[in-house]
């Protein structure tokens, strides 16, 4: 009985891990092989046979909005069903097209039917089979996806070389129909509880009992999937590069090779480090290598030099699992799992879309700059932002789930507390300044206009340096002002007339 369970979990891995390797391995990451021979085989110009992936992605990018209410309505088995037969009537009408406006027609096709059997179904299966090692199971998922490019995309090469590129689509569907037979045929159900089973880790039916997630804590998500959907798009253009920094497309195709690699094991190695330091610091890791590689490649071009493209190629691989495999990780761990569908299909929706703007941006600022230099400046630019996402996530206690457990908390509480720190310190210094303008304010002389206390104390240092014998009343300053001028009158009477006697004196004064 415990084998069965067992192999129960372990359809579900590999239903999840074909959804993903059909999808995005061979109607995303795959299609560059076919630009230069489509552009050839249609008389077109490369850049309008690259605008055929934007039709994909927008139209994966629209479709998953809609996949979590279609997840709802209809069983797993027959969305993976329907998905599968848009998927690859689509390529093989491409291979019967003659201008690329059906191309572009049948690639919005391929888009719908990739989404339905894309990221949104394939990480919403495993987030409600698995409560324990879910980042791991996750991880495992969305490399398949580059395993299946490492696997095929030199196979659908090599078809194309031999047989031309018709052919090469026909070859693409039939892949896309292998890997999604065994999917089809075991019929996994979305829900444990609907086969009488549990999720892995559990041993009763858990209750949907998470905190409510903060909106600083989506907006912070959001921004961190098309932050990282522009870094996707780089990889896309590395024939290009190499060819800018005097190389083959040889080289840059090898380039595209080693970053398929590089995004298998990082996507691998960051879900061993989410079950360990969380999904939050593992994502912090991610975006440092990637920032490391982003930046060794712009000394590259800016020397106009080879040397080391490989490694720093491989290091960004990097990009893919900060972009695809950190965001279902933080949803999963954060998010009820009644409302991780919705949820993740809207952060997709932000990822996808801007990845396929930004494949054809990079290809006009290329076309109008004639160097990747500015491109890659703007992609540190992004990196840097996600690297102040992730450490709001971390000071942010609200998200404590997310980034402490018992090996990351003693680290994660010195972050906060010097965070606290910095900011008691700006508020410190804030205060002292604002003190400091008060007292440089009290010094300064104030004119009569602007203060009025000064006035008023004026006024009474005038009146304090009066005589005491001054009267505050006006009218007994009027009786004074005219006993002076009487007197005044009398003593110039006197004097005008001669006085003889000491007797007449005497009647004078009297």
């Amino acid at each position: 009985m415990e084998k069965q369970e067992k192999l129960q979990y372990f359809k579900v891995i590999l239903t999840a891990c074909f959804m993903v390797a059909a999808s995005t391995g061979l109607c995303f990451y795959s299609s560059g092989v076919f630009y230069q021979p489509l552009a050839n085989g249609l008389n077109i110009t490369l850049g309008q046979a690259s605008s055929s992936t934007t039709f994909v992605l927008v139209f994966m990018a629209l479709t998953a909005l809609c996949v979590p209410y279609l997840l709802r309505a209809v069983k797993l088995e027959t969305l993976l069903l329907i998905g599968t037969t848009i998927s690859c009537a689509a390529v093989l009408f491409i291979s019967f097209s003659f201008n690329r406006y059906f191309v572009y027609a049948f690639c919005c096709l391929m888009g719908v039917g990739a989404s339905l059997i894309g990221l949104v179904p394939a990480t919403t299966l495993i987030n409600n089979w698995f409560d324990q090692k879910k980042n791991w199971t996750t991880s495992i998922v969305l490399a398949a996806s580059a395993l299946s490019t490492a696997l095929f995309s030199p196979l659908m090469a090599y078809s194309v070389e031999m047989l031309g590129w018709r052919m090469g689509f026909v070859i693409q569907a039939v892949l896309i129909l292998v890997l999604m037979a065994p999917a089809l045929y075991w019929r996994v159900p979305l829900h444990p509880a609907t086969a009488g089973k549990v999720a892995y880790g559990q041993e009763e039916v858990p209750s949907n009992n998470k905190k409510k997630a903060p909106r600083e804590l989506f907006i912070s998500f959001a921004l961190i999937a098309m932050f990282s959907a522009f870094l996707v798009a780089l990889p896309m253009h590395y024939s290009s590069l190499a060819a800018s920094i005097g190389k083959s497309a040889l080289v840059g195709a090898t380039a595209l090779s080693w970053c398929m690699i590089g995004n298998l094991v990082f996507k691998l190695t960051a879900g061993w480090l989410a079950d360990r330091i969380k999904p939050v610091l593992a994502s912090g890791l991610l975006d440092i290598v990637t920032l490391i590689a982003t930046i060794g490649i712009t000394i590259l071009i800016l020397m106009h030099v080879g040397n080391g493209l490989y490694p720093l190629c491989f290091l960004f691989g990097s990009a893919f699992a900060l972009n695809e495999l950190s965001l279902p990780l933080i949803v999963s761990n954060r998010v009820d799992k009644r409302y991780y569908s919705t949820i993740y299909a809207v952060l997709n929706f932000l990822s996808t879309l801007t990845t396929a703007l930004m494949i054809s941006l990079v290809g006009f600022m290329y076309d109008k700059l004639t160097s990747y230099l500015w491109v890659y400046i703007l992609a540190i630019l992004m990196e840097i932002c996600i690297a102040a996402l992730i450490y709001y996530l971390i000071a942010n206690e609200k998200m404590d789930d997310l980034v402490t457990n018992d090996f990351t908390r003693s680290f994660i509480e010195r972050v906060r507390d010097e965070n606290k720190k910095r900011q008691m310190m700006k508020v410190e210094k804030e205060r002292q300044k604002a003190f400091e303008q008060k007292v440089q304010e009290n010094e300064q002389p104030q004119t009569d206009e602007d203060n009025p206390s000064a006035v008023f104390n004026k006024q009474m240092a005038l009146f304090e340096d009066e005589p005491q014998t001054a009267s505050a009343n006006p009218a007994t300053e009027e009786i004074e002002t005219s006993q002076e001028d009487l007197e005044d009158e009398l003593q110039e009477e006197t004097l005008e007339k001669p006085i003889d006697t000491e007797e007449e004196q005497d009647d004078t004064i009297q």
